[in-house]
């Protein structure tokens, strides 16, 4: 065999070990650096704490991530990824069109949702956002991605009359701003005895917003139209 093949194998071997190894390697890490995020708070959340969490050497960490700021674009991307298979997971076509509306906004308003990333994890990469464009971006995208989930949805059931609205991308941003507002304020105001009870009533207001408007004389825009 010659000997220069050989050592190309091994190269090529050893390659492919390497990438399996970051396969495998570097998901953990995102995991384990958004709970050290939750322990710590992000400022104290650093590249040591993580290592120690893992009870591995901290140069494991910086051979796949260099710094911390590329960490914690890792978690953004981790984020986003979660959030794309939670709404991935939204299966409707074997519902009616009034089945399908209940769905959404139960599935919108439900614990797995909502607690997909504990808020504390939320409002650290959040604020992270306004001194990193990079990072900043990424949330956009994902907010991005949510609201041209909603508008398909929306115009879905414009079209077979459930809801009245006239424009299903500002409906989009209403509904997604009362979902932010709602999960930031039960953390700090509802106990867990009435979470359900005022899930519900997110949902009764959501449901109304969207079914009510046109028959209020309202537009989009909020606008008295008579």
């Amino acid at each position: 065999m010659d000997p220069r093949g050989h050592d190309e194998n091994q190269y090529t071997k050893g390659k492919m070990k390497r990438r399996l190894n970051a396969d495998i390697q570097k998901p953990k890490i995102v995991k384990h650096f958004y709970k050290t995020i939750l322990a710590e708070g992000f400022e104290g959340a650093s590249i040591a704490k993580v290592a120690k969490r893992m009870e591995i050497h901290p140069s494991l960490i910086l051979y796949y991530f260099n710094n911390k700021e590329n960490l914690t674009l890792a978690l953004v991307d981790f984020v986003i990824d979660e959030y794309g298979r939670l709404l991935k997971t939204f299966r409707s076509k074997d519902l009616t069109p009034e089945d399908r509306l209940t769905q959404l906004l139960e599935s919108i308003w439900n614990r797995d949702f909502y607690e997909r990333i504990k808020i504390a994890g939320s409002f650290a990469v959040l604020a992270v956002s306004f001194r990193n464009p990079v990072i900043h971006e990424k949330i956009r995208e994902l907010y991005r991605m949510f609201k041209t989930f909603l508008v398909r949805e929306f115009t879905f059931l414009m079209d077979h009359q459930v809801i009245s609205i006239n424009e299903p991308a500002h409906a989009a941003e209403v509904i997604m701003t009362m979902i932010e507002g709602s999960r930031h304020f039960r953390m700090f105001i509802i106990d867990d005895d009435q979470m359900n009870r005022y899930n519900q009533d997110m949902i009764g207001a959501a449901r109304h917003f969207l079914t009510a408007m046109a028959g209020a004389g309202v537009s989009a825009h909020g606008r008295n139209e008579r």
